[in-house]
C-alpha cells in the first residue's frame, strides 16, 4: 500500500481540482442578494411565474450566472441568466420559472466560473390549479383580504394575494397563474412599458383587469385604453346605494366621490343603469372600472356577495400545459417523419437482408468458387466497410447534410389588437449524432419537452442573457429529434374584422374579412361545439357567417387532411378533445376553447418565430393555427 500511496494520493488531488466548489458558507465579500418570488411568494404549479433578485456588488468585477432551482424535487428545470456585475453596480435581474411540482422552497445562486458566490433560499407557497387566485395592487395590504372567503362556482375557492406594483411580471405568460388583478390607489402609470404591455396581452387571453376610481385618478391613468369608460377628470358626490341590487345587505354610509365618465361602446353597466361599475370584453377577458374607490366598502357584509356577481371563472386556454406539467410535446403527435424524406422500413429491410446474403453466404460461395476461402479475413471485413460507408453515404443523402428546424405553433390573439402570444413547439432534427446551441427570439420563455428519442439525464439548460434566449450543448441523435417549447408575445401579421350579431334564436350570424396581406387557410369559425368551415380567404376577401344551422361537431366534424409533413388532424384533435391530450388550462373543463366566445380558426403553412441554430438560419418547416377571438355585437 506504501508503493500506491503517492499514486492515490495524485489521483485524489486531480479529482478535488476537477469538481467545482457548490456552495460557500457565506456569501463572497462585497456581494448581496435579496430575492422575491411568485405573487406575494405564491405561485401556481405548472404555470410560469417571476422571481425578481436585487444584486449589489461592491467588490471586484465578476461576470456569472444567475441560477433558480427547486432543490429537493426531482425532474425539476433550472433556469439561468447571464450577469455582469462591475465593482459598484446594483442591478435588477428577472427570471421566469415553473414548477411541475409542489414545490415549497426555491434557491437563487450567483456562480461565476464554477465558484457559488452568493446563495438564497426562500420559501413558496404553491396554489392548487382549481382555487381562484386574486392579485391586489394596492397601497393598502389590508383591502379585500375579506375574499379569502369568496366561492365561485367551479372552484375550489379563492385566494388573495397582494403584489407591489414593481413585482409584477414583464411577461404575459408569467401572468397566467392569476384570475384577477385588482388596482387600488396606486400609480399605474409607474408601471414599465413592459408591464402595461403584459397585462394588456393578458387580460385580451382571458384574464380580468378591476381599476378601481375615487379621488387617486392615478390608477387608471396608466390604464386609459383598456377600459371601458374615459374619465374626465372630474369628481362628484353621488350614492353608491344601488349596489345592494348586487348583495343582499343594505349600505349605511351611501354618498362617496364618484368619478366623471364616458361610457365606450360596448360598455355594460352594474347594477343595471346605475352609472357605478362599467364592464366590457377585452378579448376572451374583461375589464372593470368602479367609479367609487374600492374601500368604501370595507365592514360592508354584502361585499362578498357583490363580488361573487362582478368576477368570472374564465376558462383560459393554455396549449402550453401538458408541455410543462407532463412533458408532453404537441409535435410529437403532428410531425410525420416519413414526409421529411426518411427512408422507409422497407428500405432498410431490404438493405439488411442484402447486406447478410453477401457477407453469408455469398462471400462463402465466391471463395469457395476460386478456391481462396482463407481469403475470408480479408474480404469479410472490407465488405462490411464497404456497406457501411455505403449507408452512411444513401443516409446523408436522404437526411440531408444539415439539421433542419420544424415547428408547429398556437398563435392566440383578440380581434383588434396588434398583438397575440405564440406557443410554438420547436423540434430539432439532426441527420447525425451532434450537439447545437439553439437561439430563441427575446422575451421567449423556453422549456424542454420529451422528443422522440432524447438521450436521457442531458436536460436542456436555457440560459437568458441580454436580446436572447440560448441553449447550448443540445445533443441530438441520428435521425432523431429533439423538442422544446416557446411561448413569445409576438406582432400578429394576420388579422380581421368582423360584424356579428345574433339572431332571434342567439345563433351568430354576420361577416369576417381578411385586413392582413396574407391568405387564411382552411379557416372556420367557431363557437364552443357549432362551427363554419370558410375555406382559404385571399387578402381583402370576406365571407360571410350564419351558425344557426352549423353543424354541433367541433372539433370531430372538422375537414382536415393528415397527409404532409404535419398531421392537421392529429394537431386538432390534440388541442381540443376532451379525451386526448388536452393542452388547455388543468382546471378547464371540456375541450373546447370556451363555450360563449365566437373565435376565428385560421391556418398558416410558415414557421412563427425564427431559430438559430449555431448561429445560422436552418431550413425551418412550420403550421401555425390562428385561434383569434372575434368581437360580437
Amino acid at each position: 500500500m506504501r508503493r500506491f500511496a503517492p499514486l492515490l494520493l495524485a489521483v485524489f488531488l486531480l479529482i478535488s481540482l476537477s469538481v467545482p466548489q457548490r456552495t460557500l458558507a457565506q456569501d463572497a465579500p462585497g456581494l448581496s442578494l435579496d430575492v422575491r418570488a411568485g405573487y406575494d411568494g405564491s405561485y401556481r404549479s405548472g404555470e410560469w411565474f417571476p422571481i425578481i433578485i436585487d444584486v449589489a456588488n461592491d467588490g471586484a468585477d465578476l461576470r456569472g450566472e444567475l441560477e433558480w432551482l427547486f432543490p429537493g424535487q426531482r425532474n425539476e428545470p433550472a433556469f439561468r441568466a447571464m450577469i455582469d456585475l462591475p465593482r459598484g453596480s446594483q442591478k435588477r435581474i428577472w427570471l421566469d420559472v415553473f414548477s411541475r411540482s409542489f414545490a415549497r422552497n426555491g434557491t437563487v445562486r450567483l456562480i461565476a466560473e464554477g465558484t457559488v458566490l452568493a446563495e438564497r433560499s426562500i420559501g413558496l407557497d404553491p396554489i392548487d390549479n382549481d382555487r381562484f387566485l386574486i392579485g391586489i395592487v394596492s397601497s393598502d395590504l389590508a383591502l379585500l383580504n375579506s375574499l379569502n372567503s369568496l366561492q365561485l362556482s367551479g372552484t375550489g375557492g379563492t385566494t388573495v394575494r397582494h403584489i407591489r406594483p414593481g413585482e409584477l411580471p414583464e411577461r404575459a405568460a408569467s401572468l397566467r397563474g392569476i384570475n384577477v388583478l385588482i388596482f387600488h390607489d396606486t400609480d399605474s402609470t409607474s408601471l414599465t412599458q413592459a408591464q402595461r404591455d403584459a397585462i394588456e396581452l393578458w387580460a385580451s387571453l382571458g384574464g380580468q383587469l378591476v381599476v378601481s376610481g375615487g379621488v387617486n385618478q392615478q390608477t387608471a391613468n396608466g390604464f386609459n385604453e383598456l377600459l371601458p369608460v374615459e374619465l374626465d377628470g372630474t369628481l362628484t358626490q353621488g350614492s353608491i346605494a344601488p349596489l345592494v341590487a348586487l348583495a343582499t345587505t343594505p349600505l349605511n354610509d351611501t354618498t362617496v366621490p364618484l368619478n366623471g365618465v364616458i361610457a365606450r361602446p360596448g360598455a355594460f353597466q352594474l347594477p343595471g343603469n346605475s352609472g357605478l361599475i362599467f364592464v366590457h370584453s377585452y378579448g376572451a377577458g374583461q375589464v372593470t372600472f368602479t367609479r367609487f374607490d374600492l374601500a368604501v366598502l370595507r365592514g360592508w357584509t354584502g361585499e362578498i356577495d357583490m363580488w361573487s356577481n362582478l368576477l368570472e371563472t374564465i376558462t383560459l386556454f393554455t396549449p402550453a400545459s401538458a408541455a410543462r406539467l407532463n412533458q408532453t410535446s404537441l409535435l410529437q403527435y403532428v410531425l410525420q417523419l416519413p414526409a421529411l424524406g426518411l427512408p422507409s422500413a422497407g428500405i432498410l429491410l431490404l438493405f439488411l437482408l442484402a447486406y447478410i446474403a453477401i457477407i453469408g453466404p455469398g462471400n462463402y460461395l465466391v471463395l469457395r468458387r476460386v478456391g481462396r476461402l482463407e481469403w475470408a479475413w480479408i474480404t469479410v471485413p472490407v465488405t462490411v466497410l464497404i456497406f457501411s460507408l455505403g449507408l452512411y453515404l444513401v443516409g446523408f443523402g436522404l437526411r440531408g447534410g444539415q439539421a433542419q428546424i420544424n415547428q408547429v405553433a398556437v398563435v392566440q390573439a383578440a380581434e383588434g389588437q396588434p398583438r397575440g402570444m405564440a406557443t410554438t413547439y420547436v423540434g430539432l432534427f439532426s441527420p447525425l449524432r451532434a450537439s447545437y446551441t439553439l437561439t430563441f427570439p427575446n422575451g421567449s420563455l423556453v422549456s424542454e419537452t420529451r422528443g422522440f428519442d432524447d438521450p436521457p439525464g442531458r436536460p436542456a439548460a436555457v440560459l437568458a442573457s441580454d436580446g436572447h434566449i440560448q441553449i447550448s450543448d443540445v445533443l441530438v441523435d441520428v435521425a432523431s429529434v429533439r423538442t422544446l417549447v416557446a411561448e413569445t408575445p409576438i406582432d400578429l401579421d394576420l388579422l380581421v374584422a368582423s360584424r356579428l350579431t345574433r339572431d332571434g334564436n342567439g345563433q351568430i350570424v354576420g361577416e369576417v374579412r381578411n385586413l392582413s396581406g396574407l391568405p387564411f387557410d382552411s379557416a372556420l369559425v367557431v363557437r364552443g361545439t357549432s362551427f363554419q368551415e370558410l375555406g382559404s380567404l385571399v387578402p381583402g376577401a370576406s365571407a360571410m357567417i350564419d351558425l344557426s344551422s352549423a353543424p354541433r361537431t367541433f372539433p370531430w366534424g372538422v375537414t382536415l387532411p393528415e397527409s404532409g409533413i404535419f398531421n392537421r388532424r392529429q394537431f386538432f384533435n390534440s388541442l381540443f378533445s376532451s379525451d386526448a391530450l388536452r393542452f388547455s388550462s388543468p382546471s378547464a373543463s371540456g375541450g373546447v376553447i370556451d363555450t360563449e366566445g365566437v373565435y376565428l380558426l385560421a391556418w398558416a403553412e410558415r414557421p412563427v418565430i425564427s431559430v438559430a441554430v449555431n448561429g445560422g438560419q436552418p431550413p425551418q418547416n412550420g403550421l401555425t393555427l390562428y385561434i383569434i377571438r372575434l368581437h360580437e355585437g
